[in-house]
């Protein structure tokens, strides 16, 4: 029998994978970022930081949709201090005698940050239909989950690009000012028709306001946006681009 010389990588980058995301899925660093806290703030501005008004339908739908764009965006970024830390222990080039190519390390962390990101995103939907009575029709629910799970993608390559151009030290805080500002300006706590027009126009530009706004189209019974879909794949192509040249950077070192 005939063996593709491309088996022996495919099925060493498919089995990393097989242990990067269940090590993650178990890392308490994850459960509070991506699970406790976009559950937990999705609770508390919906049940309880309400002055004792109830939300209507539309409310609790819009925020069930922010904080679950926010806990996908965390777990999509927070490959990114991972990846630091591994490149200053020693740990990828350790991996250099193994039958994992080098590309398969980049594969392996950018579907690690995109399949963590789908628990976050299922969990706040719960909690949205179980806790706070959010009743969507079948077909809402799926488009909004399928909206979101596509539209998390170049979260996941910005992670990628910040663990390998930036050091361990730099790569954390860089990783909290992304995720932290990202969530702010792109209206993921304060809807952005309430900013200023000067910040509610930079706002509009963040790949978070694109990405969240995919979901709050989709539980409004609105048509996804193209301009939207077109800005997160645009941001994709550079967050790539900027880890294809690290990558080839790292490779010629």
């Amino acid at each position: 029998m005939i063996v593709s010389p491309f088996t022996q990588p495919v099925r060493a980058t498919g089995g990393y994978i097989g242990l990067e995301v269940p090590r993650t899925l178990r890392n308490h660093r994850y459960l509070v970022l991506a699970v406790a806290f976009p559950v937990g703030f999705y609770l508390l501005f919906t049940r309880i930081l309400t002055g004792g008004a109830v939300l209507d339908a539309d409310e609790r739908a819009f925020f069930m949709v922010s904080m679950a764009a926010y806990g996908a965006m965390g777990a999509a970024l927070s490959v990114a201090v991972r990846i630091a830390m591994e490149r200053t222990s020693g740990w990828t080039r350790l991996l250099r005698v193994t039958p994992l190519p080098p590309l398969g390390y980049a594969i392996t962390k950018l579907a690690t940050g995109y399949l963590t990101a789908i628990p976050s995103i299922l969990l706040v939907m719960v909690a949205g239909a179980v806790a706070n009575g959010v009743a969507l029709s079948p077909t809402t629910w799926l488009a909004t989950f399928a909206l979101l799970a596509v539209g998390v993608l170049p979260f996941a390559a910005l992670g990628v690009a910040i663990g390998y151009v930036f050091d361990e030290g730099t790569a954390q805080m860089i990783f909290t000012i992304s995720f932290v500002g990202l969530a702010i300006l792109g209206g993921l706590w304060t809807p952005i028709s309430q900013f200023p027009d000067t910040l509610a126009t930079i706002g509009q530009m963040l790949p978070s306001y694109h990405f969240a706004n995919l979901g709050w189209a989709a539980v409004a019974g609105r048509t996804p946006d193209l301009g939207d879909v077109l800005a997160l794949l645009a941001y994709g192509v550079v967050f790539l681009g900027i880890v294809a040249w690290r990558y080839r950077a790292t490779e010629l070192r």
